[in-house]
């Protein structure tokens, strides 16, 4: 079962973001590291439920703006910052790449992606973005080891997670578009279950992240 692994926040100040928003809720939050190929960084903020936010801002224009990657594409088009994209996480990436091709749908992908941590061990992991002609959709993430601390005092208490999935689009087709690429089951909802939480498909131009008493 797929699962909500992230959220996308731009920002060109990914400390400071980062440490408002824990200071804020009293939470812990790290620095993530630098994504030497897509010219970007990231801090963190884990939660034990296995989803985490990801503040991601641009160290280097030039290689950012040379990036193939769709996310990095997309965040350099959203100058405002704010929640630009979600990760579902998934184990069976190659399934669905099998799906895909089979049935024809379009996508971009995978692209690798790594980067150095703490203790000089390397974290990679794949991402692959599904494409539809007019609604927009979540990535999936394929991660190769465990992407989250070991020191468990950077992961916070977390019951749920809730994700409002703006389209700008009519809820019910974008909701049939989510089922055929996501593997959803085919029962009409505009909402999905995930083994971390919920997600929603609205006719909204944004996202909308509920942490038990917090909003994103």
């Amino acid at each position: 079962m797929l699962a909500i692994d992230h959220i996308v926040i731009t920002t060109p100040d990914t400390e400071k973001e980062r440490l408002s928003f824990t200071s804020r809720y009293g939470l812990q939050g790290k620095e993530g590291g630098s994504h030497p190929g897509w010219g970007t960084h990231n801090d963190l903020c884990f939660f034990d439920n296995r989803f985490y936010i990801e503040w991601l801002g641009v160290n280097d224009t030039q290689k950012a703006g040379k990036s193939e990657n769709p996310l990095i594409r997309q965040m350099l088009q959203e100058p405002t910052g704010g929640t630009i994209q979600i990760a579902l996480s998934t184990d069976a990436m190659d399934d669905f790449l099998e799906m895909y091709n089979r049935q024809g749908i379009d996508y971009e992908g995978p692209f690798p992606g790594s980067r150095e941590q703490e203790d000089g061990t390397l974290l990679e992991w794949r991402m692959l973005f599904p494409a539809h002609p007019s609604v927009p959709l979540p990535f999936l993430i394929e991660w190769k080891g465990d992407n989250f601390p070991q020191d468990s005092v950077y992961i916070n208490p977390l019951a749920d997670t809730t994700v409002e999935y703006g389209t700008g689009l009519d809820r019910k087709k974008s909701a049939e578009v989510f089922r055929k690429m996501f593997g959803f089951p085919d029962d009409g909802s505009e909402s999905f279950h995930l083994s971390n939480g919920q997600l929603f498909v609205t006719e909204q131009t944004f996202i909308t992240t509920y942490l038990d008493h917090i909003m994103l």
